[in-house]
């Protein structure tokens, strides 16, 4: 017999609400053991369970403002919003100092990487960074521009549009058909997922050097990469951004990610993420037949995030903003909805719902007959 991998202890600074869906499925992280969290005492999370910060079912994780020696191997650096040189680097600085390996997730920028490399250097740890991990090109180049048939069932999961708990969606499917002993391929939306053990969206489809045409034939040849390699009984695929157009102003970039993956895709599963909002039964039928005809595949499900969209404060910064509402008001919105909607609906923050709606998917292609066992 092997022997048992011992796991890297984590500490994972600064922490938002935005990396929630990693600390509710820790579990997935592979080669480390998440045993803090910590945010600076101006987050306001001291002392909170990790699940106050997005108003979920508590995880029995509290969040603390300092750490000890002792307790940890690595300080991971998750995505953050705050200032790199006041915020983060100084804490960088202190941990590898007592000799504490140090993981970053988050996109910095080229001379933030390298004031963390001096250091590690310095202090003789270990730096590894999870960002950015490029796809070799090679392994996807366009012999031909042809779509390729990919032979394995696919669970999409795109959203109207950003803060719609997608991440959360795409880490509870994981978690399920690897615990319900399948094989599982899978194409997320953050930019560090191979430290779950899956594939981040390739940066190809963000490139402008790219023709939108081959955007399309690459993705396909790319998860046909995927299914030969890896050999999946199902694939999970995010789609970042949005689906739609929100006004002029926030265009989701016209849905044009999308289309793109979805057309070089054609889901059998689809799952379409939704804000907190005042929509209807007659709302949700107009998302299905919209995304029928711009996606090219069925919506199955839909799931509906506790964020709603700040439509005031938006408009004033120019840019997305949010307001988080508590999960239990997202539950009482889904009840009403569903005496009008053909189309279940599920809250992925109420754990009910987030096996609920895995077996919704499992069932939807047993009953397609998809070779999934």
């Amino acid at each position: 017999m092997g022997e048992t991998m011992v796991k890297k202890r984590a500490i994972v600074y600064p922490y938002h609400a935005d990396f929630g869906p990693v600390v509710r499925f820790s579990n997935l992280l592979g080669n480390y053991e998440l045993v803090s969290l910590m945010a600076p005492l101006g987050f306001g999370l001291n002392e909170k369970d990790a699940a106050y910060s997005y108003y979920g079912e508590d995880v029995g994780i509290k969040v603390k403002d300092s750490f000890s020696d002792d307790e940890f191997d690595v300080l991971m650096i998750c995505e953050f919003e705050c200032s790199f040189e006041k915020v983060v680097f100084p804490t960088i600085i202190k941990a590898a100092e007592m000799g504490k390996d140090i993981v970053l997730l988050n996109r910095c920028a080229d001379h933030e990487v390298e004031m963390v490399k001096k250091v590690c250097l310095k202090n003789n740890v270990e730096l590894t960074s999870f960002f950015g991990i490029d796809i070799d090109r090679t392994k996807v180049e366009l012999v031909e521009k042809i779509l390729l048939d990919i032979n394995v069932p696919i669970i999409c999961v795109a959203s109207l549009m950003e803060k719609s708990n997608k991440f959360d969606v795409q880490l509870s499917l994981r978690d399920y058909f690897l615990k319900e002993g399948y094989k599982v391929s899978q194409i997320g939306t953050k930019s560090y997922c191979e430290i779950m053990g899956f594939h981040s969206f390739p940066d190809f489809m963000f490139n402008h050097k790219e023709a939108e045409i081959d955007k399309i034939f690459l993705f396909n040849h790319f998860c046909k990469y995927i299914e030969l390699n890896e050999r999946p009984d199902v694939m999970i695929i995010g789609i970042p951004g949005g689906t739609m157009v929100y006004n002029n102003l926030f265009t989701n970039r016209f849905g044009i990610t999308a289309f793109e993956a979805a057309s070089a895709i054609h889901p059998d599963v689809g799952i379409m993420n939704l804000t907190y909002d005042d929509f209807n039964g007659e709302f949700l039928d107009k998302i299905c037949v919209s995304t029928k005809h711009k996606l090219g595949f069925d919506i199955d499900c839909f799931n509906m995030s506790n964020h709603k969209f700040d439509t005031g404060r938006s408009k004033q910064d120019k840019e997305l903003k949010f307001f988080t509402v508590d999960s239990k008001l997202v539950d009482e919105k889904i009840a009403q909805i569903s005496l009008e909607s053909k189309v279940p609906l599920f809250n992925s923050l109420n754990g009910t719902d987030t096996l609920k709606l895995a077996e919704c998917c499992e069932a939807l292609l047993l009953k397609e007959n998809m070779q999934i066992v």
